[in-house]
């Protein structure tokens, strides 16, 4: 175990080992000196696919993990969507005039479409920590190229995942940074995928979103390329502009069109506690999945991109909007940030 901690800064960090999980554990903590409730503290797996799978303010644990999903690099916490989030028609896909095929990616939940991109059950490396007197942060890293991936030929571009999780007292950070260290364009899209818990219950924990439109879909979850307007009759019952309590939606549904400038909010109403998640404008678009009454848990997923977007980008220029893949150079990098600002009441 190594900790980095004195007595004088109410930010520390720790390196251990958790025997159950079988990972190493990166910790960052934020003591509030004045106010106990106003603590916290975030915990990362990086041997688990660098899940955030902890994150607590006071004695309320914000992330909804469950341990023995976790263990197996399973879908709870809040996992890394990277390279291609979500799903991908038919697991194939086109780029630059090569055909590249996914059949072969073993997922052993969901439907056969859903890849929920390709690190999220790798084992990543990290960095030492850094303690400051106003934050603490720590890097964890992923790579794909031909000695690391396994999934290389459904994926074969050479490039480097790192992100970067800083505690302040406000609350977390996440920046991400794609690095193409190959000899061609490389296209991505990166989302975090958090259970957040439902502290207050379904009817008294709120969320609100604020996305214009709403992406139509199959049955298969995948994109029609038709977006329904939620400022209309017809569609108004996934208007999330205004807060709504969690137990009357019925959703897992792609937003985009979000208002910039303007964050998520998940309102705990009953504790007197606010999450605000905002991001970089490279977050175009936003996932909602309330999962079932009997779940202690719903997902609120920002990202860059939409469902499918490496097959949308190949389908002219309205959907290459909708799709808003993103590309990096051979050489080049690319970053964003997607912030859980903590409010109190």
């Amino acid at each position: 175990m190594t900790t980095q901690h004195n007595n004088q800064n109410p930010f520390s960090a720790e390196i251990s080992h958790d025997e159950e999980l079988a990972s190493t554990i990166l910790s960052l903590t934020y003591e509030d000196p004045r106010d106990p409730a106003r603590s916290m503290s975030i915990s990362i797996a990086p041997d688990l696919g660098s899940n955030l799978y902890r994150f607590r303010v006071g004695k309320h644990e914000i992330i909804y993990c469950e341990r023995d999903l976790l263990k197996q690099m399973a879908f709870t916490g809040d996992f890394v969507l990277w390279p291609l989030p979500n799903r991908i028609r038919d697991r194939r896909y086109s780029y630059q005039g090569h055909d590249y095929s996914l059949v072969d990616v073993d997922r052993p939940l969901g439907n056969y479409v859903l890849i929920h991109g390709l690190v999220y059950d790798r084992q990543w490396r990290y960095e030492q920590p850094v303690v400051e007197q106003d934050a603490a942060s720590v890097t964890t890293y992923v790579d794909i190229n031909k000695e690391s991936d396994h999934w290389y030929e459904a994926y074969p571009f050479d490039s480097r995942l790192s992100l970067t999780y800083t505690l302040s007292r406000d609350g977390v950070h996440i920046t991400y940074q794609v690095q193409n260290n190959g000899q061609q364009v490389l296209p991505f899209g990166f989302a975090l995928h958090p259970y957040f818990s439902l502290l207050s219950g379904r009817q008294d924990t709120y969320v609100s979103l604020p996305a214009a439109t709403v992406m139509e879909a199959d049955e298969e979850l995948l994109p029609t390329g038709r977006l329904l307007d939620v400022s209309g009759t017809m569609y108004s019952m996934f208007d999330l502009r205004e807060p709504v309590p969690v137990g009357n939606l019925k959703l897992d549904h792609v937003y985009m069109d979000l208002q910039r400038g303007t964050p998520a909010i998940i309102d705990y109403r009953q504790h007197g506690l606010q999450l605000h998640i905002s991001a970089t404008d490279d977050f175009t678009h936003s996932v909602i999945y309330t999962a079932t009454e009997k779940d202690n848990f719903f997902c609120l997923e920002h990202q860059t991109c939409s469902t499918d977007a490496i097959n949308l980008h190949n389908q002219g220029e309205e959907r290459r909007r909708m799709a808003h893949l993103l590309e990096v150079q051979p050489g080049a990098s690319f970053q964003g940030t997607l912030k859980y600002h903590v409010k109190f009441s």
